[in-house]
């Protein structure tokens, strides 16, 4: 899945789109038994008919970051095998009334919540293993040149692939951003999926898996992107599809 160009094996790739969401703290417990109790078996129905390749949503960790209140505190992530999917746009997961007999609009009713907007990227390599993953990194990025930096984490990651394991890194991936596009919009996206909070946190201070990247390999990375990460941030996966 790297660097594709013929048109043809460009709409086969794996394509996501993240949607965050603001929650109030007194919907908080009500918000998650929906998710977890209705829409992610509205979800693996979904998956299991050939609608969509997966679906989860994502929770940023606690006591991380400035003592501020977060802009949005859910993000749901939604994939697909290709474009042709996700253009069919299936809403499955309005079939409450079908699965459980309780209509949409009772079981979304809730306060004021604020949405982000969507945010389209497509998968340009992928590693996983058969592990679960229980938080994942989430990394943004603009580099000076989109196809050197997928190159550079092409070769990167097949040197700590061996490492992911023994580590407890259950999955990688790198993809480049379809939309929306212009100023101040990140260009790339990298995630890193680990089975313990230790295994993030050991990420984030470049060891675990980074401990084995050549350093030039390294340096020629961020020599690429000379402004560093847009933005970096652990979540919990707390609910989703299975395979």
């Amino acid at each position: 899945m790297i660097l594709f160009i013929n048109t043809n094996l460009l709409f086969s790739q794996e394509v996501f789109y993240l949607h965050a969401v603001k929650i109030a703290e007194s919907e908080v417990e009500r918000f998650e038994m929906i998710q977890m109790d209705y829409v992610t078996g509205l979800a693996q129905d979904a998956k299991n008919n050939g609608e969509i390749k997966g679906w989860a949503l994502l929770k940023p960790i606690d006591n991380v970051g400035e003592m501020t209140e977060q802009e949005y505190n859910y993000v749901w992530v939604h994939v697909f095998e290709n474009v042709d999917q996700m253009l069919k746009g299936n809403q499955w997961w309005m079939r409450s009334k079908e699965k459980y007999g309780i209509d949409p609009s009772v079981l979304y009713s809730m306060g004021d919540l604020t949405k982000s907007g969507y945010y389209y990227w497509k998968t340009e390599k992928q590693i996983e293993t058969a592990d679960p993953g229980k938080y994942i990194i989430m990394n943004w990025a603009t580099p000076k040149d989109l196809n050197k930096a997928i190159s550079l984490a092409d070769e990167i990651s097949e040197g700590f692939k061996k490492s992911m394991k023994k580590e407890g890194m259950t999955e990688w991936g790198v993809a480049s951003k379809v939309l929306p596009q212009g100023e101040d919009q990140s260009t790339i996206f990298f995630w890193d999926i680990y089975d313990s909070m230790k295994g993030a946190f050991k990420h984030m201070m470049n060891q675990g898996v980074l401990e084995t990247i050549n350093p030039d390999d390294f340096q020629e990375f961020f020599e690429n992107m000379p402004d560093g990460w847009d933005g970096r941030g652990i979540f919990e996966i707390m609910t989703g599809t299975s395979n």
